[in-house]
């Protein structure tokens, strides 16, 4: 007898059911649907699985070791692919302050599975017992990516916060081969016009202890792109019927022809609050990595301060290695960039590297009517509120060289003014090209009032009276 689990979407055709934020048990089903797409647009709903404290229950996946010996048992499951490889989950940094970090939803299985998302197309060649599925309506938006993970039992998922003492050391090699459990054995299900792996059927590999043999697990893992025409209930519902012969209630294909006209609309407006929901949520990510601006040493805003300028509609040019941290060309004018963080004020040791990079950009004839900007983060671990500025000791020296200064909270500033529509392209040019040496923002930095975050929540509030 056949004991199904899903976990997420609520069926008729579950035994068991599971939401995200619920424990499952595995041991007591033979087949399980884990359905991710399900998942990706209800992030929302719950926390990043190491978080317990916050006001919503974080998201519970079984651990390796778990899914290692359901599939070893001869059981089945089934994971219904979603369309990005990473997305993000609440969860607080180390002050208790709401953050939200990378997710890989893939992690608490013991294969190595990515997604490519740059790829997307129509044309599918599928084996011929498959050709149900990937039909002429299919339409893939994903390339699978399938290999070997790290080899460990317990939960995939850590702290994603950095250490109190400073950020996470960067890796200089790879793990050895042997820290990996054996390559899994892949049986194609459908490639593109290219041969990229479209879906596929995993089995788990291990190797005995006693004598390094590989044994392959009875079970499998399925994985599968969602169908564009087809949700939850009817993706495992065919499932079940297809691939696995269980007979479930009959139901002719034409009575999906025959729907209540509310039922169709509340159904458009569904997918057009969970569009609206993913983009609004990836505006307010792609938003949020710029309060970098105000913490972050060098490296980090190497990055994102010409970031910040390409978002002001400016034409930037990137950092040259050892040399100037960028330029802003304007049609007159050049601004040669010296990007810097640091724990005390502006030095002047900074100073002289922007003198070098005029120095070097004039050589090179490099621009024209060239300008020095030092940007500066200073005193980058204190609130920016408790910043003081002391300009008299630097201020002599920037002038002889026509050069000037932007804080990183000012831009800060300058940035929040832009997104609120209080000024334009023009008006950032303006300031740059004042004559003032020290560059300042219209207005002093405010604390967010929050009016993104209400956006998003009524988004959801109203996704959840819906449903």
């Amino acid at each position: 007898m056949t004991r199904v689990l899903v976990k997420g979407p609520e069926t008729a055709l579950a035994d068991v059911h599971a939401d995200w934020d619920e424990e499952e048990n595995l041991i007591d089903t033979n087949l399980a649907f884990y359905d991710l797409k399900h998942l990706q647009h209800r992030n929302h709903e719950v926390a990043y699985p190491t978080f317990d404290s916050l006001s919503k229950e974080p998201i519970k996946l079984p651990s390796k070791g778990d899914v290692i010996d359901y599939l070893n048992g001869g059981n089945n499951l089934v994971i219904r692919l979603p369309t990005k490889s990473e997305f993000h989950l609440e969860g607080e940094d180390r002050d208790g302050d709401e953050e939200w970090f990378e997710f890989d939803p893939f992690a608490w299985l013991p294969i190595g599975v990515g997604l490519d998302e740059e790829k997307s197309g129509d044309l599918v060649t599928a084996e011929t017992v498959w050709e149900w599925y990937f039909d002429d309506d299919f339409h893939w938006e994903t390339v699978l990516q399938l290999g070997a993970a790290i080899k460990n039992t317990a939960s995939g998922y850590h702290d994603p916060r950095p250490p109190k003492s400073g950020p996470v050391p960067r890796s200089k090699s790879l793990p050895p081969s042997s820290a990996y459990f054996p390559k899994p054995a892949i049986e194609a299900l459908a490639m593109n016009n290219v041969e990229d792996l479209l879906a596929a059927i995993v089995t788990f590999r291990s190797k005995r202890y006693s004598d390094g043999e590989v044994e392959e697990s009875d079970g499998q893992i399925y994985l599968l792109p969602p169908h564009p025409s087809r949700e939850s209930g009817e993706f495992i519902r065919r499932m079940l019927e297809h691939e696995f012969d269980i007979d479930v209630e009959h139901r002719p294909d034409w009575v999906d022809d025959y729907i209540l006209p509310n039922e169709s609309s509340f159904q458009d407006r569904i997918e057009q609050l969970e569009a609206d929901l993913s983009t609004l949520e990836a505006d307010v990510q792609e938003a949020r990595q710029y309060r970098s601006i105000l913490f972050e040493g060098d490296d980090e805003l190497e990055e994102l301060v010409p970031e910040v300028f390409r978002r002001f509609g400016l034409d930037v040019d990137g950092e040259i290695s050892g040399g100037r941290d960028g330029t802003i060309k304007l049609e007159d004018q050049t601004f040669i960039l010296e990007v810097t963080g640091q724990n005390d004020g502006v030095d002047h040791g900074k100073i002289r590297q922007l003198e070098d990079h005029l120095d070097n950009a004039a050589s090179e004839g490099y621009g024209m009517n060239r300008t020095g900007l030092l940007i500066f983060n200073h005193f980058k671990d204190r609130n920016p509120a408790n910043r003081q500025l002391t300009t008299s000791n630097f201020k002599d020296r920037l002038e002889k060289r026509d050069s000037k200064l932007l804080t990183t909270v000012d831009l800060y500033q300058i940035l929040c003014d832009y997104e609120r529509d209080d000024i334009d392209t023009e008006d950032v040019v303006d300031l740059l090209t004042s004559g003032d040496t020290i560059i300042r923002a219209n207005n002093p930095l405010g604390q967010s009032t929050g009016q993104t975050e209400g956006r998003l929540e009524s988004l959801r509030s109203q996704l959840r009276d819906i449903l």
